[in-house]
């Protein structure tokens, strides 16, 4: 007697069918801008939060954060002050500007794996201060974009150099995020805006990551 499969038993063996690749999601208007008084500012959506502000302090750290944080996409704005006098003089080049704007990033204790995916010197954003204003050498401005992951505990070296993120002797996920962003000269210092997002979420929110940096200006 053949043996009988039923529908559920069918339904089951059949292939599972593909699934279909996250399709970006649709980019809202940039209605919102940030002003900073040391001579930049950038453009982002109605219902983002800025998580804090230092713009008018002194030394080389952070000075805004901005995001829409129920979807894990943050922008900040670096600042650097100990740029050399030359850099100020001529602008940024690429090698000037991974060196200023990237190499910090790539070089922190929590950093288990860097790639680099695009490095570039890029024309002014829309609004840029033109040649001979306060900013900057001609408004020239560094692009890049990285992959980043990194690890909230102890980084650990096991068997054939692979690495581990540890919490208390035990394994712990490490994040991947991808950044992107744009690095520009004003009053004598180097101001890097980042905007992050979880790696598996480029697809889907990296054209307004994307769009978000390209208005970054000085």
């Amino acid at each position: 007697m053949p043996a009988f499969v039923g529908p559920q038993a069918a339904a089951a063996a059949a292939p599972a069918a593909p699934t279909a690749p996250p399709a970006p999601l649709p980019v809202p208007p940039l209605t919102e801008t940030y002003m900073s008084s040391e001579g930049f500012e950038f453009d982002y959506p109605a219902g983002w939060v800025v998580a804090f502000d230092r713009s008018g302090s002194s030394g080389n750290g952070a000075v805004v954060v901005v995001g829409d944080f129920r979807q894990l996409i943050t922008v900040s704005v670096f600042r650097t002050e100990t740029i050399p006098e030359q850099l100020v003089r001529q602008g940024l080049t690429e090698e000037s500007g991974y060196a200023t704007c990237v190499e910090p990033q790539a070089r922190q204790d929590s950093t288990m794996r860097f790639e680099l995916l695009r490095s570039a010197v890029a024309p002014p954003a829309q609004g840029s201060s033109p040649a001979g204003t306060p900013g900057g050498a001609g408004g020239q401005a560094y692009e890049f974009e990285f992959s980043i992951e990194s690890c909230a505990g102890e980084i650990e070296e096991g068997m054939g150099g692979k690495l581990r993120c540890l919490s208390f002797g035990s394994v712990i996920p490490s994040q991947r995020r991808r950044h992107v962003g744009r690095c520009v000269l004003a009053n004598g210092r180097a101001y890097s805006l980042s905007a992050s997002c979880p790696e598996d979420r480029w697809v889907q929110v990296g054209p307004l990551v994307q769009a978000v940096v390209s208005t970054f200006r000085s």
